[in-house]
């Protein structure tokens, strides 16, 4: 009579001789070979998961600091990132930039004065915007009001540099994203988003 056991037994002796046949070594040295080295691939596979752990940690990291520095969510501005890299402005870069300009709007609406006298004296009365609406701004949203506002005042190039070179160093450089309402850095942005290269805010956190 066979139960289970003597039928598992068998069963388990005849695919142990078939895989002989072909070559399989089953001996107990081949076989403590085999599981040392299965030890070492999942070993590899937990260092590399960690160091990715920490690399993805990492970036995580910098790009909250980044992003609290230009004073606009973590999401948002890896959006805004990814428009800026096509024109040649690291993220670094881009935060000092956003954060550059709440610094001269916000001492223009403390003080009425600073480097965007000019523009609210000269540019803004002719479009029509007022420092009321740009204090209600990020540093994002009041960049892309304030090219707007140079491109409807129809300045030439050479005053258009002159006006985003008062408002932040290498923001000229933003110029060709920030044109038409801003419509190439919103594709941009899209893109990445759309191709998985922007975390959200739930898991830069």
């Amino acid at each position: 009579v066979f139960n289970d056991s003597s039928l598992t037994l068998i069963s388990a002796k005849q695919e142990r001789r078939q895989f002989a046949n072909k070559g399989v070594d089953f001996s107990p040295s081949n076989f403590a070979k085999v599981a040392v080295g299965v030890g070492v691939a999942v070993a590899a596979i937990g260092a590399a998961g960690l160091r990715m752990a920490q690399s993805a940690g990492a970036a995580a990291t910098e790009i909250d600091n980044l992003s609290r520095v230009a004073g606009v969510g973590a999401e948002q501005f890896q959006m805004y990132a990814a428009g800026a890299a096509k024109v040649g402005i690291e993220q670094e870069k881009l935060a000092d930039i956003f954060k550059d300009v709440n610094d001269k709007f916000g001492d223009f609406m403390a003080n009425g004065a600073g480097p965007l006298a000019d523009f609210f004296d000269n540019i803004a009365p002719k479009v029509g915007v007022t420092a009321e609406q740009f204090a209600k701004l990020s540093g994002p949203e009041a960049l892309q009001l304030y090219v707007t506002s140079l491109e409807r005042a129809g300045l030439s190039q050479q005053q258009m540099t002159f006006y985003m070179e008062a408002l932040a160093s290498d923001a000229t450089a933003l110029l060709p994203l920030l044109e038409r309402n801003g419509a190439a850095m919103r594709m941009y942005g899209d893109a990445a988003a759309a191709a998985g290269r922007i975390m959200s805010d739930e898991m830069v956190q």
